[in-house]
């Protein structure tokens, strides 16, 4: 009995020196810099200019934010190499934001930097990422008077919200599942700085592993239409249907999507149907005076639809020539084969892909039209 008792002495003394041990390593708060922006320039097929943005809460800090950059050929050792010129102690646990500039993301590289931060547990996957129209460090490194901390400001841009169309591969683990996945593509929103501010400018489409194309907002949300989310972002629509042009804004409330495959691989086929519901906020055109009817706004109903069929059809048009595949419809293929689905497969169903679409748009009230 009194070895036992001996035992569990000794045994609990060690593990308090180890608590002991552990306590006396803690780096001390003022020596942290918590990174909340990371960005990657390209330099050349070796090498990479890595730059993070460290937020000072000092109140004797001279600046909001530190940034710091450094050429590496490794990730690992430019976050060493940061760690020299900030005399402090590097950490990711609130990282929130990780930028690629369009050089680096042409050259194939962005997978390999998020597959290497995705596995790092300290910075977790719901970073927020985007690829940079210019120079990333130059992003971080200007001037926003009127903006908050930049690590704030971005993190706020990029953030998903229904006011956007960027819900969509926004975040680290968003874009590692489409890189993977044999059925998609990933997407990425592309931001650059216009004057005082930065924009989202389009969404960056990729394909092996490279980004080779950027598409407009408006075909973004093509994407969110067709990816069966409930609730989208406002449209806005140009209408070239017989009564000259005409602008409107639709506050989308709610729309469904139902689509149908042919199951066959060989000669692919996809029957789709898209309803839409939503308020009409803001019109110009020749109908403005018109539109106070039921008979006439069933007319612009249908014209919307109309448009709607034919912007869809058009982007549908330009996926089929890309092969590429951002939306997921090869998955309604994959889900009836017997076998291995590759992305090679993916890309030679949707370069053959034919379809029947057919917009059902519902105007539920007409706001201030009233």
């Amino acid at each position: 009995m009194n070895r036992k008792l001996l035992l569990i002495t000794t045994l609990c003394f060690i593990a308090f020196l180890a608590g002991c041990s552990q306590k006396g390593v803690k780096t001390p708060l003022e020596d942290i810099g918590l990174v909340g922006i990371m960005a990657f320039d390209y330099i050349d097929e070796g090498s990479v200019k890595l730059s993070v943005a460290i937020p000072q809460y000092s109140p004797d800090a001279q600046e909001d934010t530190q940034v710091f950059s450094v050429p590496t050929d490794l990730i690992s050792k430019g976050i060493v190499d940061i760690e020299a010129l900030s005399d402090k102690k590097i950490l990711f646990n609130q990282l929130r934001v990780i930028l690629i500039n369009e050089e680096f993301a042409r050259k194939g590289k962005v997978q390999k930097v998020l597959e290497y931060l995705y596995r790092n547990p300290e910075s977790g996957d719901k970073v927020l990422i985007a690829v940079v129209k210019g120079n990333a460090e130059e992003l971080l490194n200007a001037k926003f008077p009127d903006k908050p901390n930049i690590n704030f400001y971005l993190n706020d841009l990029l953030e998903p919200t229904i006011n956007t169309a960027f819900n969509p591969n926004t975040n680290i683990h968003d874009f590692i599942y489409t890189a993977t996945n044999p059925v998609f593509d990933p997407i990425m929103p592309v931001i650059e700085i216009k004057e005082k501010n930065i924009e989202i400018i389009g969404v960056a489409l990729f394909k092996n592993k490279n980004m080779f194309e950027t598409i407009p907002p408006d075909e973004a949300l093509i994407i969110q239409d067709l990816q069966q989310q409930d609730k989208l972002a406002p449209l806005s629509l140009e209408l070239h249907q017989g009564h000259g042009t005409e602008k409107i804004m639709l506050d989308l409330v709610k729309s469904k999507v139902h689509i149908e495959s042919n199951k066959n691989i060989k000669s692919p086929k996809l029957t789709i149907s898209l309803n839409v519901k939503g308020t009409l906020v803001e019109y110009k055109g020749a109908r403005y005076n018109t539109l106070n009817t039921l008979d006439n706004l069933s007319k612009l109903e249908n014209d919307i639809s109309k448009q709607l069929e034919q912007n869809i059809t058009e982007f549908l048009d330009k996926i089929k020539e890309q092969k590429i595949d951002p939306i997921g419809l090869s998955e309604y293929f994959r889900m009836y084969y017997d076998g291995k689905w590759t992305k090679k497969m993916t890309a030679d169903t949707i370069s053959k892909l034919k379809f029947d679409f057919k917009v059902d748009t519902s105007i539920i009230s007409t706001g201030i039209l009233n």
